[in-house]
């Protein structure tokens, strides 16, 4: 069978123009069964990135005779960010266009609870201990379909009871989102992070991947729960296997066959012609390792490392001021080193302190993975993230 790619494009929003704002959908197959994939990107206006490599990727699928199940791939998944710009610099990290601004990527819903609520008007997520104790003897194949069709009526119950009272932006691209990715088996979240190197956010069930996207700084995530879509597709299955196991049965979970991924693309606001086939090749290279495509993946060899989430320091101005950058993303730093110097330009003239400068030190050894771009900061912003007690993968 020869390969197909179709587009649709979905409506996301009406603006007061009457412009109608959408997301371009790509499905590819052609028609060999396999796993299903989930491959957006764009989700904050400025990370471009990933844009360019979805680009380059979809090229290089048009070049193969066939692949085995279905891709499904939004290049920008988010128009609104992607169009929000101010004085010519790119914002869309979140809707200021609401009055509750939220990030775009802590909008996701979590469809499994461990108690049913009490509300029966309420939206009716999948409550795991009763699930699982349904399948307490099905087989695997069943509890994956049974599943899947679980958390997709636990959207569509949502979606009925909000939609009749008008949805905020954010909560409607959400389940956008989630209603074309819930039912896949490998999920990919293409990000970048300020001024940053390459690194990649996943779980401890997914480590061993990261050598084929050639990652080679890795966030372990962990069971907390904020709102990320790697987060929201994934721990479903994670808690789902700790249901099971509550009741006697052990799965292991690479059994289930689902993995997700949020790799970051160096930094925001930034494109590069050999940066996005290099990009293209890392999702054409883990999908190779997984059959999805034909070819032999590569499992790139020499140091990886990761840190559990915990150990992923992320610092802030303790006061406003203007920044001077010692180190930069990829250094590495020991506890007691100057990471910046921030300025207090007016301080002598505000208090008489004579604190005109003040050195951000780090607290720990590690590597600087993201810095801010802006060298302007008010108290309490973000300056940069360091990945701490790094362990060999």
């Amino acid at each position: 069978m020869s390969l197909q790619i179709t587009r649709q494009d979905l409506p996301i929003r009406v603006t007061a123009s009457g412009s109608v704002l959408k997301i371009p959908v790509f499905q590819v197959t052609s028609g060999l069964p396999g796993p299903k994939v989930y491959l957006q990107a764009n989700i904050h206006g400025p990370e471009i990135a990933g844009i360019g490599a979805i680009y380059d990727f979809l090229a290089l699928l048009r070049s193969l005779n066939t692949v085995r199940g279905t891709l499904t791939i939004v290049p920008s998944v988010n128009p609104l960010g992607l169009d929000s710009k101010v004085s010519g610099h790119q914002t869309g990290y979140a809707d200021l266009n609401e009055t509750v601004v939220g990030n775009f990527n802590r909008i996701y819903q979590l469809w499994v609870t461990d108690k049913p609520s009490d509300d029966p008007e309420a939206p009716q997520k999948v409550v795991l201990d009763t699930f699982a104790e349904q399948h307490r003897h099905s087989d695997l194949p069943m509890i994956k379909q049974a599943f899947r069709a679980a958390l997709g009526a636990a959207i569509a119950d949502y979606t009925a009871k909000n939609a009749p009272y008008g949805m905020r932006h954010g909560q409607k691209l959400a389940l956008t989102i989630q209603r074309l990715s819930y039912d896949a088996d490998y999920l990919i979240d293409l990000h970048t992070a300020g001024d940053a190197i390459y690194h990649l956010f996943t779980f401890e069930e997914c480590l061993s991947a990261a050598r084929y996207f050639n990652l080679r700084h890795t966030i372990q995530l962990d069971e907390s729960f904020s709102g990320v879509l790697d987060e929201a597709f994934l721990q479903p299955w994670l808690r789902l296997q700790k249901a099971f196991q509550k009741l006697g049965r052990t799965i292991p979970f690479a059994d289930f066959g689902v993995e997700a991924f949020t790799p970051e693309l160096g930094s925001a606001d930034t494109l590069d012609r050999i940066a996005m086939r290099e990009d293209a090749e890392r999702v054409a290279n883990y999908l190779r390792y997984r059959g999805v495509l034909d070819g032999r993946a590569i499992r790139h060899e020499g140091e990886f490392f990761y840190a559990k989430q915990d150990h992923y320091r992320r610092y802030h101005a303790p006061t406003g001021g203007l920044i001077l950058w010692h180190k930069h993303a990829g250094d590495r730093v020991m506890a007691g080193e100057t990471i910046a110097t921030l300025l207090r330009t007016y301080a002598l003239e505000a208090d008489g302190t004579g604190e005109t400068e003040i050195p951000i030190v780090a607290l720990e050894d590690g590597v600087i993975i993201s810095a801010s771009e802006s060298q302007v900061t008010h108290e309490g912003m973000g300056i940069c993230s360091i990945l701490t007690r790094l362990q060999s993968l």
